[in-house]
């Protein structure tokens, strides 16, 4: 009889020592359960944080401006119909988003050496005609009306859709610039940034002087064109300074005269004639 107490005994200590373990192991394992979920947590707030840093590094660009240029010749019977509807179109723009520069071609009266040189460089061996239209360089091209159909109201929309396709682009290229006059001379200054984080290749940096004239296709008169510099690279993030002097002679012109000048520096792409970036400078 005492036997059987005895192992009683030591059966009921066998068995509270087995449920005082598994309380306690499973007092653990709820202890641990919240450390492991914060383990996780932790994790996977470290690998948003990466992914977040990640995307803040990509850089989605400055706004792009759009430099308009309209080539055009005083003979030319359609050219009075495109001036008119992109002359509308860049007064109802925030001044320097919309840059219209009207280029005279082919010994008008108006036409420069420079910008004839500009119109080949474009071109080429293309096909050749006024008026023609190029929205930031080669981004797009419009010979001709932008509607063949020949109605204002038609081609100032058609117009319109490219440019705000423009507009709704970044830039890598950010610009800065002012001008002065001096001696006569206007003289531009300023400085060129990648806002990006690649490397940029085969850049041309170059601008225009245009004046304001008093009736269509002379109210964005191109005057002068610089000599482009050649940007071989420019790096991530790297801010770059640069001037131009102007050829033009305003020694004699008066203060409210000189008003009447503006000044448009832009980068342009060397191959694809894609201009990334513009600028319109004012006195």
């Amino acid at each position: 009889m005492k036997k059987y107490k005895f192992l009683l005994i030591f059966f009921f200590i066998v068995l509270s020592i087995g449920c005082v373990e598994f309380l306690i192991s499973a007092q653990n394992q709820k202890v641990e359960s919240p450390e492991a979920s914060i383990i996780n947590n932790n994790s996977n707030s470290n690998i948003n944080s990466i992914n977040n840093n990640s995307s803040s590094n990509v850089n989605t660009g400055v706004s792009r401006n759009v430099l308009i240029e309209l080539f055009i010749n005083a003979e030319c019977t359609t050219c009075p119909k495109a001036a008119f509807c992109l002359e509308e179109l860049a007064w109802n723009y925030e001044p320097g988003r919309v840059i219209l520069v009207e280029e005279h071609i082919w010994n008008d009266g108006y036409d420069l050496p420079e910008t004839n040189a500009r119109y080949d460089w474009y071109v080429g061996e293309g096909k050749k005609g006024t008026p023609d239209t190029f929205f930031n360089g080669l981004s797009e091209r419009v010979q001709g009306l932008c509607c063949d159909c020949g109605d204002i109201d038609e081609n100032i929309v058609a117009y319109q859709n490219i440019i705000e396709k423009q507009l709704a682009r970044t830039s890598p290229v950010e610009i800065q610039a002012m001008m002065e006059i001096c001696s006569g001379k206007i003289i531009i200054q300023g400085s060129i940034a990648n806002r990006s984080h690649s490397l940029l290749q085969n850049l041309i940096l170059s601008g225009m002087v245009y004046y304001e004239g008093e009736e269509s296709e002379l109210f964005y008169l191109v005057q002068d064109i610089f000599d482009n510099q050649d940007i071989c690279q420019l790096a991530p993030l790297e801010v770059r300074k640069f001037s131009f002097v102007s050829n033009l002679d305003l020694s004699n012109i008066e203060d409210e005269e000189l008003d009447r000048y503006y000044g448009v520096v832009f980068v342009q792409e060397r191959l694809s004639k894609e201009v990334l970036q513009s600028f319109l400078i004012t006195f």
